[in-house]
């Protein structure tokens, strides 16, 4: 009998946003109830009022925080060693530690689906966050410090871009050299994901879903529905929902690691400071 886990990972560090540790704690509990699956917490710090000034590092912002949140991740991983892996993060950092672990384990059969409107390939020459970098870390392209954590890389053809937007500048002079194949798409290409799995004889799918992928018109608790924000320098989501489902649906029996990130609950967040403000709750 196969051994699924559900891992929450709160990181915020790693995005440099406090919210993201409330996105994993609401996502785990929306998710649907299985008794089968444990589910494990890493320890991350929550933030408060006297943690979120995070200091960079070599560039990075808080990465001594954040490779400590991966070997907290790993850990529990090599521990437990599951056969499939649910993520619920946190920012798109979360991936990198399940999905090396799974790897390793289906070496030579398994492939990623990444599912985001940003290429995640950064380096921190050009953005100091690292949960643009987590795609390059785990094809050791990305930051030196953090991708030695990854011991066992990606092959760009074991990867495919789902819903990217127009990558930055930046971007576009990292990506030609890094082998992946990749472009824009406003609606996923169905037969064109089957088409890859199959000339490469996948018998194994990890999917990493940042919900920014999807059209914010769509879906409104992510980082492109900000309140009182209208302007951003990152193209935003074109995917439905529905088309989501449907991915996930056709791919469950090949899916052994998924991996939702970057849920943030503005409303959430509102109404949690509202209740703040009354002393009835003291």
């Amino acid at each position: 009998m196969n051994k699924t886990i559900r891992l929450t990972v709160p990181d915020w560090q790693a995005g440099n946003n406090p919210l993201y540790y409330l996105g994993s704690q609401l996502l785990t509990t929306l998710v649907p109830n299985n008794p089968n699956q444990k589910t494990f917490t890493v320890p991350i710090t929550a933030p408060n009022e006297n943690n979120t000034n995070l200091r960079k590092e070599n560039g990075v912002t808080a990465q001594s925080i954040v490779k400590k949140n991966l070997q907290e991740t790993m850990k529990i991983l090599n521990n437990e060693q599951p056969d499939k892996v649910i993520t619920l993060g946190g920012n798109c950092l979360v991936s990198q530690a399940p999905f090396d672990y799974l790897h390793n384990k289906y070496q030579g059969h398994v492939g990623i689906l990444w599912i985001d409107a940003h290429p995640d390939i950064s380096t921190p020459k050009i953005f100091p966050n690292e949960h643009a970098m987590v795609l390059g870390n785990l094809i050791h392209q990305g930051d030196k410090e953090l991708e030695k954590l990854v011991e066992h890389p990606f092959s760009p053809k074991e990867i495919m871009y789902v819903g990217l937007q127009k990558p930055t500048a930046d971007e576009n002079k990292i990506l030609p050299n890094l082998g992946i194949d990749y472009q824009t798409q406003n609606k996923i290409d169905f037969d064109k994901i089957q088409t890859w799995i199959n000339e490469n004889n996948f018998t194994k799918i990890l999917i990493h879903l940042d919900l920014d992928a999807l059209n914010p018109k769509l879906f409104h608790e992510q980082y492109f529905d900000q309140p009182s924000v209208t302007n951003y320098d990152v193209s935003h989501g074109t995917l439905n929902p529905k088309e989501i489902m449907k991915l996930l649906n056709d791919l469950s029996d090949k899916t052994v690691g998924l991996t939702i990130a970057e849920y943030l609950p503005w409303s959430a967040l509102q109404l949690k400071e509202i209740m703040q403000s009354s002393k009835i709750f003291d």
